[in-house]
């Protein structure tokens, strides 16, 4: 019986064996890895993973962080923002926007925002909005706000056009700019009054001139380019004294206020007379910052009350003190006399032959006798003394500071009284040719104020009248009666 052969026409093994053979030329042979290897590579795979999630947490966090630095920026900052569709309406606004507006955020929201614009204003930012959609770019205008409790404020307006064609926005800024707009209402206020018909200076703390106006260089003659960088002391005229002006810095320091009359002088040397006020400058931490000074010319009022004076108190034809500045520099010599304990003479002095001169020659020729006498008194006597006229040929001197020793003080008074006698007895040149004068002379001294004015006068005029009976053109003193 014949051996049936195999189905597949071979043996097992040779069947597996041609079966690997195909296998092994159909595909790579794919090397074996070791289980730690891929244990290992999973790990790392694992840990990067988390690596980049936790730098994706991180990340999102920043994010958001900066999102709410952003709002919060936003919403806190000092100018409002909003946004404005084409329409007008509002669609988002920060917390300082709705607290300029005055009102809650969620009911502004989808409002209009031309109900806040004053009617005066209206078409402007009408005009304006439609400006910015249309052309974009950033615009700015300063207008009037109006809120809903009929306040209002000034405001400066900063928009932007953003979005695409399809979806533009409008981002607006507001900010409340009253503070400023006030201030420059008072700027140009202070710059009219600056310019007003008084002349105005402005100096630093130490008196340098920073600024002058018109009228100052009207009044002045100097122009603001000779005057800035000067210190004031420019216009000194020299008739007030140091105390004068130290009486000044201290009151401005006390008070921050000074205001009085002054002498003060032109670029061209003339003299002038101003009302002055001066202001101090004051800054928050108490500093005097600047000097603001305003005066006005006074001059002629000065020149008038100068007049009216020199009428009330002296003669018109020698200007030497009358009668009634006599009285009153008697009585102030007398006080000075109780205070300091020195001698003061009373002189009275009357020409000898002043009747026969006006009675041959005439009044104006007397007259001119009366001004030669009186000048060559005052070239005798010493600064502090006093001539005065009573009226007539009638003069009176004043002799201050004299000795305290009444011996001594005498011989002062007649030593005076001799040089101004011989210096009257000099020929004087008068209209019609030479005349000759004599005068005699009474002395009173007194010593404090034992007697009164009056009595000091008679006295003297006593001790005139007995030097008139001894032969004239010569000088006695007072003597009071003895006691009984």
């Amino acid at each position: 019986m014949a051996t049936k052969r195999p189905r597949h026409g071979g043996s097992l093994p040779r069947l597996r064996a041609v079966a690997e053979a195909k296998a092994a030329h159909a595909a790579p042979k794919v090397p074996s890895v070791p289980m730690d290897r891929v244990l290992h590579e999973l790990q790392v795979h694992q840990i990067e993973l988390e690596m980049q999630k936790d730098t994706l947490l991180r990340t999102q966090a920043a994010l958001e962080d900066s999102r709410d630095r952003y709002m919060d920026l936003y919403d806190v900052a000092p100018a409002g923002y909003l946004t404005l569709t084409k329409g007008g309406k509002i669609t988002e606004l920060s917390l300082t926007a709705a607290g300029l507006l005055r009102d809650e955020r969620g009911k502004l929201i989808q409002g209009q925002f031309l109900r806040f614009i004053a009617p005066k204003d209206q078409d402007k930012w009408q005009i304006q909005l439609h400006h910015a959609f249309k052309t974009g770019g950033k615009h700015n205008c300063e207008l009037t706000l109006a809120l809903a409790d009929g306040s209002t404020f000034e405001a400066c307006l900063d928009y932007l056009r953003t979005g695409t064609k399809d979806s533009y926005a409008v981002r607006v800024a507001i900010t409340d700019i009253s503070a400023r707009k006030q201030a420059e209402t008072e700027l140009r206020i202070a710059a009219i009054a600056f310019e007003s018909q008084e002349g105005m200076v402005v100096t630093d703390p130490d008196g340098v001139i920073l600024r002058v106006n018109r009228a100052f260089t009207q009044l002045t003659g100097y122009t603001a380019e000779e005057a800035t960088g000067r210190k004031r002391v420019l216009l000194t005229s020299n008739r007030q004294d140091a105390d004068f002006y130290r009486n000044i810095r201290q009151t401005l320091i006390r008070d921050g206020y000074w205001q009085g009359e002054m002498w003060n002088r032109r670029k061209n040397g003339e003299l002038y007379a101003e009302w002055l006020t001066i202001s101090a400058v004051i800054a928050p931490d108490g500093s005097t910052t600047h000097y603001v000074g305003a005066f006005s010319e006074v001059t002629k009022d000065k020149e008038a009350e100068a007049v009216i004076h020199r009428l009330a108190y002296y003669d018109a034809l020698t200007n030497l003190p009358n009668r009634r500045l006599l009285h009153d520099r008697i009585s102030q010599a007398m006080v000075g006399s109780s205070r300091s304990g020195h001698h003061v003479a009373v002189v009275f002095m009357d020409l000898d032959n002043f009747k026969s001169l006006n009675d041959t020659r005439g009044h104006d020729v007397g007259d001119q006798l009366l001004m030669e006498v009186a000048r060559r008194i005052q070239a005798h006597v010493r600064a502090g003394d006093t001539v005065a006229r009573l009226g007539g040929d009638e003069f009176v001197l004043i002799l201050e500071h004299l000795s305290s020793d009444a011996h001594a003080a005498t011989i002062q008074v007649a030593t005076l009284g001799e040089k101004i006698r011989e210096a009257i007895a000099h020929p004087c040149e008068l209209d019609g040719g030479e005349f000759n004068c004599t005068a005699s002379f009474g002395v009173a001294l007194c010593h404090g104020q034992k007697d009164t004015v009056a009595t000091v006068l008679k006295n003297a005029d006593i001790a005139m009248y007995q030097a008139k009976g001894d032969g004239r053109d010569r000088i006695c003193f007072f003597e009071a009666p003895a006691p009984c």
